[in-house]
């Protein structure tokens, strides 16, 4: 199922008189817009399988072994379940959406390096990180606010099954700002969402998005324009690196209208 021309002409709507300001640091700028994840797995074959009307959206890989829910009335927002594996993975409402595309980019099948791994990089990009023998361990980011990653054994005197909770703990108690639970999930996943954790270059949102009340805001040197292109361009690199067998086959149509003033769609990219 590729992107429609509905959904890219929403988006363009949506973002192109949005003034961007640049937000940082990312892990304190907010959700985003979901659909930085939800416009990619589109592009790389999942389909929409929830039914008709129903606000609890589920997006189904091509193959059916994997799944993403996104559930507006449950205390977990997205949550992702596989059938390859006894693995799921869950994430709260808060967590910034260019983080949350570091886990499901990794479900496309794209052609990606191999990555040096999660723990590898924290230490790289200068994380307090302190692992155990065994390969678990707790991290933290620098700065202020930090994000606390923890890997540990779901029975600490069993060696097999583990998991990952990574939190930003609110400044002065209570619930923490967000959270993500990932139960025995393949590494090369955890790896993917380790890269945009450790990632220090800002996200674009508007002046006034919810829920990023701690982050600082500067004008971005990006137009409106740029930030539509921009999505559409992840689109197509999307597209373009999914092994065919992984995604329905590239379709062509004209492009969908821009609002008003707003940036043109890519006339690269695919549509049904």
């Amino acid at each position: 199922m590729a992107v429609s021309p509905a959904q890219l002409a929403s988006y363009t709507a949506d973002h192109g008189h949005t003034i961007p300001y640049d937000t940082s640091p990312r892990h304190l700028a907010g959700p985003g817009d979901p659909r930085h994840v939800t416009h990619a797995l589109l592009a790389a074959g999942w389909r929409v399988t929830s039914a008709e009307g129903d606000p609890r959206i589920t997006l189904t890989a091509p193959t059916g072994e994997h799944q993403l829910r996104l559930d507006p009335f449950g205390s977990r927002y997205w949550r992702v379940d596989t059938d390859d594996g006894p693995w799921q993975a869950s994430f709260s409402q808060t967590v910034p959406a260019e983080i949350i595309a570091g886990f499901t980019d990794r479900l496309t099948g794209r052609q990606q390096p191999a990555g040096p791994g999660p723990w590898q990089r924290m230490v790289e990009a200068g994380w307090r990180v302190d692992r155990t023998p065994d390969g678990t361990g707790i991290a933290f980011s620098p700065g202020r606010r930090p994000i606390r990653v923890e890997h540990a054994r779901i029975r600490k005197a069993d060696p097999g099954p583990s998991f990952w909770r990574i939190e930003v703990p609110a400044a002065y108690g209570g619930p923490p700002v967000w959270d993500i639970w990932i139960s025995q999930a393949p590494e090369h996943l955890v790896d993917g969402l380790a890269e945009q954790l450790v990632t220090t270059a800002p996200v674009v949102r508007g002046r006034w998005e919810p829920a990023h009340s701690a982050a600082r805001q500067t004008p971005s040197r990006l137009s409106p324009k740029h930030v539509v292109e921009a999505h559409f361009t992840r689109l197509d690199t999307v597209h373009a690196q999914t092994p065919a067998q992984s995604r329905t086959p590239r379709m062509t149509a004209s492009p969908p209208p821009p609002a008003p003033n707003t940036a043109p769609t890519s006339p690269s990219l695919h549509r049904r």
